[in-house]
């Protein structure tokens, strides 16, 4: 029988609740009776072509097609009778995974702190409310994130074979996003920054590196002959001349805007949690810096560089922060400590601390989680939209549930973007009803709409003031058909749309 030393299990049992209370939350938050939305859509199909094929598609990729490849192997041994299933474990294989981050975030604590105080860094991360929402949604960060950060624990035992098997990591990391291409350059810095110029780097560092590649190129010459780009080395490199030209014409605007973008989100992601423990932990942590915490500055610093990028493009989401959420949890334990040699009952005070963080967790994913009863309903509307229209406006959830309602009910199958037979119009570029129609009425057929604030106030008009538009026919009303959510659906009447115009 296997003997585990009793002050092993003291820490090992409390340590198990907070991974399995992390992991019951996403289940408990699991949007069941839900399709797939938006991206991971894209990812769900390859991965299914991948499946059917028994080989990578010919035609098209993602241009991060590494988790998608990770899903066709589940998807492989899977057995079940239609593609809603499938996506439920599309969606289930995302928060298992996103679950287990929540290991070696403890190791990586747990090799700065003791073992107590790592409970606290684990449980940031475990029970903390975006990366919860980020795992039910079947996209990439969960396998990210989980490659990202165990490359990281095991290069810190700065062994030989624990840095072989980092980079390993790495170029798999970089196969599920491009971004991970910054953790070889970490790597590759924390590498010389310990061993310098040494035998080492032959015995070592060469070998890493060579491996790196050996993964990461024949996926990149994939990506090159179906796209025409290795979605790493040549779009970033595509993209940093574009944020340069436009510099140069526009002045610096786009990347002061980006930078406030980033600052903004930054701040944004600290409620609940790290808004108290991370602002002091930064300062405790420069005040008790060495050798060995130098890795935090290193990774924080290139790991901001694409997340930077990404504002700079004008992308508007929290999730590109998530890579680094555990530095963030690291890092915050510096304040814990020194809050904790202020007190003498330090247990106590710790379960405070993880009962507390999760309370917090909670009453913030309750306060801003999605109304599951609204999206199914939006669902349910959606699949009778698609028997009544050919070409609407774009709309921020409804037409993500249209795109979803277009797949194929049996699976496998083979579904392209050609095969969309409702065409989506983007709004982007209109301030007003005619001029969108007018410049969209060779697809354009209905307007769909609801309360929305994301859409633009022209169709927000069109909401509470339908009288008003006589080339506009309602032809479905969500109240009449005894939905809770209301959304209407007009179709254009070309023939007196052209007269009013002319």
């Amino acid at each position: 029988m296997l003997n585990i030393p009793e002050r092993k299990t003291r820490i090992y049992f409390p340590f198990l609740c907070i991974l399995l209370v992390g992991l019951g939350l996403r289940i408990f938050y699991f949007p069941y009776n839900l399709p797939l939305t938006s991206d991971s859509i894209d990812y769900f199909r390859y991965a299914t072509e991948i499946v059917i094929l028994g080989h990578l598609p010919t035609t098209w990729t993602p241009i991060n097609n590494g988790w998608p490849i990770f899903l066709s192997f589940w998807f492989s041994i899977i057995n079940l009778e239609n593609s809603f299933d499938y996506m439920q474990v599309q969606r289930a294989i995302s928060i298992i995974l996103s679950s287990l981050i929540t290991i070696p975030v403890y190791f990586l604590c747990k090799r700065f702190f003791d073992n107590k105080l790592a409970l606290v860094g684990a449980a940031l991360f475990a029970f903390d409310p975006r990366i919860i929402l980020n795992s039910t949604l079947g996209i990439t960060e969960p396998l990210f994130i989980l490659l990202g950060v165990t490359s990281l624990v095991i290069f810190l035992k700065y062994d030989r074979k624990s840095i072989i098997i980092s980079f390993m990591l790495a170029a798999m990391c970089t196969t599920v996003r491009s971004e991970g291409v910054f953790l070889f350059l970490t790597l590759t810095i924390l590498f010389f920054v310990k061993y310098r110029i040494s035998k080492n780097i032959v015995k070592t560092y060469l070998p890493s590196m060579v491996i790196f590649f050996l993964i990461l190129v024949p996926i990149m010459d994939y990506r090159i002959d179906i796209t025409g780009t290795d979605g790493i080395f040549l779009r970033a490199s595509g993209e940093a001349s574009s944020i340069l030209s436009d510099a140069n014409q526009s002045g610096t605007n786009r990347i002061s805007e980006g930078i406030g973008l980033f600052l903004k989100y930054l701040g944004w992601i600290m409620i609940p949690n790290f808004l108290i423990f991370l602002p002091l932990g930064v300062i405790q942590f420069l005040r008790k810096r060495n050798k060995d915490t130098n890795f935090i500055i290193i990774l924080t610093i290139i790991s901001s560089i694409p997340i930077l990028y990404a504002y700079i493009v004008q992308a508007q989401d929290t999730r590109y922060f998530y890579f680094l959420f555990p530095i963030f949890c690291l890092i915050s334990l510096f304040s814990v400590k020194s809050f904790l040699s202020k007190i003498k009952r330090k247990n106590l005070l710790i379960v405070i601390l993880i009962v507390g963080i999760f309370v917090a967790s909670i009453s913030f994913y309750e306060y801003k989680k999605i109304n599951f009863d609204d999206e199914k309903e939006m669902y349910e509307i959606a699949k009778i939209t698609k028997s009544i229209v050919n070409g609407v406006n774009y709309h921020p959830t409804e037409t993500a549930y249209i795109r979803s309602s277009e797949i194929p009910e049996k699976w496998p199958f083979i579904f392209h973007d050609e095969m969309y037979k409702i065409k989506i119009i983007q709004t982007n570029d209109f301030n007003n009803l005619e001029n969108f129609i007018l410049k969209s009425k060779n697809k354009l057929t209905h307007i769909i709409i609801d309360k929305n604030e994301k859409l633009p106030e022209f169709l927000k008009t069109v909401f509470s003031n339908e009288e008003k538009y006589e080339y506009l026919e309602k032809v479905f009303d969500s109240k009449d058909e005894g939905f809770k959510h209301h959304v209407k659906i007009f179709k254009i009447n070309f023939q007196k749309f052209n007269n009013i115009e002319n």
